[in-house]
């Protein structure tokens, strides 16, 4: 009988992350496709979002 326990919030939580994980690498995709760069690296394009540019 103790073979059949099912644990709901665990596959709950599991169901959570693959969602989460989901959404994360749409937010990715999105940002790519709106800010495309010659960097390769992600900390480096993340670093260059963010530098100060020259007033023009």
């Amino acid at each position: 009988m103790s073979d059949n326990v099912v644990d709901i919030n665990s596959k709950r939580d599991d169901l959570r992350h693959k969602r989460k994980e989901k959404q994360l690498n749409e937010l990715k995709s999105k940002f790519e496709k709106a800010l495309p760069t010659e960097e390769q690296d992600p900390k480096q394009k993340l670093l260059s979002l963010f530098k100060k540019k020259p007033k023009q």
